[in-house]
C-alpha cells in the first residue's frame, strides 16, 4: 500500500528492494521523486529503500495550517510504525536533513547512520523567516509552485547540470510535478519550518553522521555543514565540488558514491 494515515491525513510513500531500511527525505516543494538517482544504487547495494512525500507535497494530503519540522517528524514516526521498522539509516537533504536531525535527537537508538545534506541546524532567524515568507507568498499565487521552480531552478542545481540532457529531463519532470502541486499547502510548510533550532544539540547526536555540502550552494553554504560536522561526536564532512543546493541530483554520481561509502563504513571516503 502506497499510503498511510497520519492524524487523519493520507500521506504517500513508496518502497523498493529488501534489506536494511534506509529512509530518503526530500526538501521543500520537492517530492520523493528527487531521490530517483539514488534509489537503484541503494537497491543494488542491498537496502530496503523507503521514499515518502512530506505532507503537503507530491501525492500526500493537502494542508490548511502551518506545518513544521516537528510535524513532519511526527508523520514519519507513524510511517515507521506502520512499516514495523525499529532501526534504520536516514538520508535527508535540505528540509529532509532538518527532519532527519529531529528524528535522530528524539530517538537515537532507532538510527544507525545518517546523512544530512545541504541542510540547516537553525531556521529560527529573521533572515530565514524573510526568505521563507517570500517562498510562501510565491506559492500562494496562481501556479505559484511552477513559477517558483522557474525562478529558482538556476540556484537549485549547477549550471553545468542544467545544460546536460539529464538536466533538461529533470527540469521537465520537476516542472510537471510543480504544475500539479498545491501551492497553499507548500506555503503552510514554508511558514511552519521557521522555528527549527537544534544548533545547541548537535553535540548530542550519538550516531555517525555525514554532513554533505555543495561548493556552489548559496542557500546552505558549506560552512554550515562543516560546523555541524565538528560539533557532532561522530561527524564527518564531505564537500562536493561543483554541486549546488540539490547536490544529489546535479552531482548524482559523486553523491551516491559518498552515500554508499558512508552507509557501509560509517566514514566518508
Amino acid at each position: 500500500m502506497a499510503f498511510y494515515d497520519a492524524c487523519g491525513r493520507s500521506n504517500y510513500y513508496i518502497e523498493f528492494g529488501e534489506g536494511r531500511p534506509v529512509l530518503l527525505l526530500h526538501g521543500v516543494s520537492n517530492s520523493g521523486r528527487a531521490w530517483g538517482p539514488q534509489v537503484p544504487a541503494l537497491v543494488a547495494a542491498g537496502y530496503r529503500v523507503i521514499v515518502p512525500d512530506h505532507a503537503g507535497h507530491g501525492a500526500s494530503a493537502r494542508l490548511t495550517a502551518p506545518f513544521g519540522v516537528s510535524h513532519i517528524a511526527d508523520d514519519l514516526i507513524v510511517l515507521l510504525e506502520h512499516l514495523g521498522i525499529e532501526n534504520l539509516d536516514i538520508v535527508g537533504l535540505s528540509l529532509g536533513g532538518m527532519v532527519a536531525l529531529e528524528l535522530a535527537l528524539r530517538d537515537p537508538a532507532k538510527i544507525g547512520r545518517m546523512i544530512v545534506a545541504n541542510s540547516f541546524d537553525k531556521t529560527a532567524t529573521e533572515a530565514f523567516a524573510a526568505m521563507a515568507e517570500g517562498w510562501a507568498r510565491a506559492f500562494e499565487q496562481p501556479h505559484g509552485a511552477t513559477l517558483r521552480l522557474e525562478q529558482n531552478w538556476p540556484s537549485l542545481v549547477s549550471p553545468a547540470f542544467q545544460a546536460t540532457p539529464e538536466g533538461m529531463r529533470t527540469y521537465q519532470i520537476w516542472h510537471g510535478i510543480a504544475a500539479s502541486a498545491d501551492g497553499p499547502s507548500l506555503a503552510q510548510v514554508s511558514r511552519g519550518i521557521t522555528d527549527f533550532d537544534v544548533s545547541d544539540r548537535i553535540s548530542a547526536l550519538s550516531m555517525p553522521v555525514l554532513f554533505v555540502a555543495g561548493s556552489l550552494d548559496h542557500m546552505s553554504p558549506p560552512d554550515i555543514g562543516r560546523r555541524m560536522a565538528k560539533q557532532a561526536p561522530h561527524g564527518a564532512f564531505a564537500l562536493i565540488e561543483g554541486a549546488a543546493h540539490i547536490s544529489n541530483v546535479d552531482s548524482a554520481e559523486l553523491f551516491t558514491e559518498r552515500m554508499l561509502a558512508f552507509l557501509r563504513s560509517g566514514q566518508a571516503e
